[in-house]
């Protein structure tokens, strides 16, 4: 008893130093918070300042950051900075409410700090609350459900790079295997936690409940040498680990039947519990008293313990605040389905939005595609029917070419027929003057044969010079009168075609062996046949006609 009371002695002297280190702290933060000059400066400090105070008094720190929520709410601050803040606040302000035992404020911002986290994928924060709840969930003694968070929060704490959360998270599921009495399971999650490269606080933290499981399996020796040496080698601020590791001592020399040491131990532990207001560590250190009293034949002081212990006890053990913390997660859930299902319609609605817009898409792109098919196919049909023309034109010119061959085969047989005709005219005319007796007439009548024959030749040359000349220059006029004015017989075309080369009356009677009037009836016959007057001229009617064919 005489050493637990030098050790409280010599604890408070450095006590009191830290105190003042930390008084100046939070007197520093509100000289901080009057300079302030804008919330977003003064909001952060503030919060600062409720967690300087939350070591002394969670009661104050809430009010503190109840107060900040507010004024982020009422001023309507949504942008990512607030957000952030409030997320944090609320984390903040589920932890306190859990270590004043006000489990149902705890589940309701730790859901609400969740929420906020969420929406901005903020890990840390997600991975802290999310953890959090999982020890909500140890409180009531739902193990399971509390492990499934735990969990679920590593994987946050993982993405986030927060060696801190990751350690605090292995050690509750630590404890939760403990409570369950899963020995090697609780073992394997506080040595996970123990290798973790984290703060020097929090490691010892995770030996004090690695020395519970040896404690609990009759290693006491172990397990008490652990919590001395954590309580020499912890900070002096670390209230909660001190009330652990105290607590926790004490149970060790009571099961060693060293009752002074185990009294002078859990009266430690009550006074750190006391010094944070931690009321769980507090009801848990008066219900460890009672048990080390009553162990050792100390009933009266089991008693008191025992009074105090229930004014102190757990409101998750009472009927009344169990209902209400089951219908206030039922809310959540409900609330998270009917979220997930109003997502859910949005999404459908979405989905809809886009299959019509895809088959509108698609409906023009069908129409486009049917658009391009069928002047594809016009320009095909058209390129087809051009091909047809020009098969049609090439057929008609070689139609044309096999015409003027025959009529050039005509020629040469009617020409042949007519040199034999005059062949056989001249043997006669040659028979008729040898038979005459006079040489004057016999000389006469040759001379008149031979001028016969000259005159045949020369005209018979002109028509074959006239003829190839025509062929030659006006081709395509020649080709339009054969192909749309077969009425007109060849001497006319003949005529037009020297017309179109405008050649006078006279030029056209002297190439053609004709007498002027004999073209002039000629002309007037081609009027008749076309069906125009004097005044209309021919070779711009035929020219006009193949225009509009």
């Amino acid at each position: 008893m005489l050493l637990c009371l030098i050790s409280l002695f010599s604890y408070s002297q450095t006590k009191d130093k830290v105190t003042d280190a930390r008084s100046q702290k939070i007197e520093a933060i509100k000289l901080e918070i009057e300079k302030a000059t804008s919330d977003s400066i003064r909001l952060n400090l503030r919060l600062d300042l409720a967690g300087e105070l939350a070591y002394f008094d969670g009661n104050i720190a809430k009010e503190i950051f109840l107060d900040v929520h507010n004024i982020i709410k009422d001023k309507g601050y949504k942008s990512y900075y607030y957000k952030k803040l409030e997320a944090e606040l609320l984390y903040s302000m589920s932890s306190v409410s859990l270590d004043l035992q006000d489990t149902e404020a705890a589940l309701k911002y730790a859901n609400d700090a969740l929420a906020i986290a969420k929406e901005i994928e903020y890990d840390m924060i997600i991975g802290r609350t999310i953890s959090n709840l999982g020890n909500i969930y140890s409180r009531q003694m739902d193990f399971e459900k509390a492990k499934r968070f735990h969990k679920r929060a590593l994987v946050f704490h993982e993405k986030a790079k927060s060696a801190r959360g990751q350690v605090l998270t292995l050690n509750r599921i630590g404890r939760v295997f403990s409570r369950q009495k899963k020995i090697d399971s609780a073992t394997y999650y506080f040595k996970k936690a123990i290798q973790a490269d984290t703060a020097k606080a929090l490691k010892l933290q995770v030996k004090g409940n690695l020395a519970s499981i040896y404690a609990n399996s009759g290693n006491y020796e172990l397990a008490g040498d652990i919590y001395r040496e954590n309580l020499k080698l912890l900070p002096p601020t670390e209230y909660k680990i001190r009330a652990h590791n105290h607590s926790n001592l004490a149970k060790v020399y009571d099961n060693q039947k060293e009752f002074s040491k185990a009294n002078a131990h859990i009266d430690s532990a009550i006074f750190f519990s006391k010094k944070v207001n931690a009321l769980y560590l507090i009801q848990w250190a008066y219900h460890t008293k009672v048990g080390i009293a009553h162990n050792h034949k100390k009933f009266s002081e089991s008693y008191e313990a025992f009074l105090i212990q229930d004014k102190y006890k757990d409101s998750l053990v009472k009927k009344s605040t169990t209902k209400r913390f089951a219908d206030l997660e039922f809310a959540y859930q409900y609330k998270r389905e009917k979220e997930l299902t109003a997502v859910n319609l949005k999404n459908e609605a979405t989905k809809k939005k886009l299959y019509l817009s895809l088959l509108i898409i698609t409906l023009i792109a069908a129409l486009f595609l049917i658009y391009f098919i069928r002047k594809n196919n016009k320009q095909k049909l058209e390129l087809i029917a051009n091909k047809a023309k020009l098969a049609e034109v090439e057929k008609l010119k070689t139609d044309l070419a096999l015409a003027n061959r025959e009529q050039e085969l005509k020629k040469v047989v009617v020409e042949s027929s007519v040199r034999e005709e005059v062949f056989n005219t001249t043997i006669d005319d040659i028979k008729q003057v040898t038979a005459l007796e006079d040489e004057k007439e016999r000389k006469s009548a040759l001379r008149s044969i031979s001028a016969s024959l000259l005159s045949e030749k020369d005209a018979k040359k002109s028509s074959l010079s006239l003829q190839t000349y025509l062929d030659e220059v006006n081709i395509d006029f020649k080709i339009l009168l054969d192909q749309h004015f077969s009425e007109l017989k060849p001497k006319e075309k003949e005529l037009l075609c020297l017309m179109k080369m405008e050649l006078s009356t006279t030029e056209i009677s002297k190439l053609q062996n004709n007498t002027v009037a004999a073209i002039k009836s000629s002309r007037y016959r081609i009027r008749k046949k076309l069906g125009l007057d004097s005044k209309q001229d021919i070779i711009a009617f035929i020219e006009n006609k193949n225009i509009t064919l």
